[in-house]
């Protein structure tokens, strides 16, 4: 289903992600204080099974880190950070200019369940309605993910992740075939935050 170009981000500074290296079931984030986070990326794109892209030159969204306890979680599973004024802009379904219009919770899991920090953004059900040219496309309940997270560059960077589903209707040449489908994402997320945000097991 969706765009072009590898990348989902852009922002400004600093979720410092930190992490030991045994394998460990749990995840903590510090501080343990509520820290406001935005996501922003430089560009954003899906690729259906069939080959179709839709490609988003900006990406962005707010949240807030849960404060304690909810920064810890001693189990599996991770940590939400739930991820809210989600916008899509810029877009294109093979060159048909698309507007994209999210709803629902949107949210960013980060989890140290293997011994290093990793991201995984999680789309409720019909968390975004694509609408290009004759083309609507819905997206379902979906996890783009795991990827891991960068100390350097405070970015997560996917390539082919995770799955997106969704429905068409079918309703052009350049739109996925009617019916249910799925497409990988392609991009680069990063955070801004203040203070820096640490993942660790």
């Amino acid at each position: 289903m969706l765009g072009k170009a590898p990348a989902i981000v852009g922002a400004a500074a600093a979720l410092t992600i930190a992490a030991s290296g045994v394998a460990a079931a749990s995840t903590t984030i510090s501080p343990a204080t509520a820290t406001p986070v935005t996501a922003t990326s430089s560009g954003l794109s899906f690729v259906t099974t069939g080959g179709l892209e839709l490609y988003c030159t900006s990406v962005s969204g707010t949240g807030t880190t849960p404060a304690a306890p909810g920064n810890v979680n001693s189990g599996t599973g991770g940590i939400n950070i739930n991820i809210a004024s989600v916008g899509l802009s810029g877009c294109d379904l093979e060159g048909v200019p698309a507007t994209i219009t999210t709803s629902g919770s949107w949210a960013l899991n980060v989890n140290a369940d293997s011994g290093s920090p990793m991201g995984s953004i999680k789309i409720p059900n019909g968390g975004a309605h694509v609408v290009a040219g004759s083309c609507v496309i819905d997206v379902t309940a979906s996890t783009a993910g795991p990827v891991p997270y960068s100390n350097t560059t405070h970015t997560v960077t996917a390539n082919n992740t995770g799955t997106v589903n969704f429905t068409s209707n079918g309703g052009s040449a350049s739109c996925p075939a009617a019916g249910a489908g799925t497409a990988k994402m392609t991009g680069a997320l990063k955070f801004n935050s203040a203070p820096g945000i640490t993942v660790t097991p």
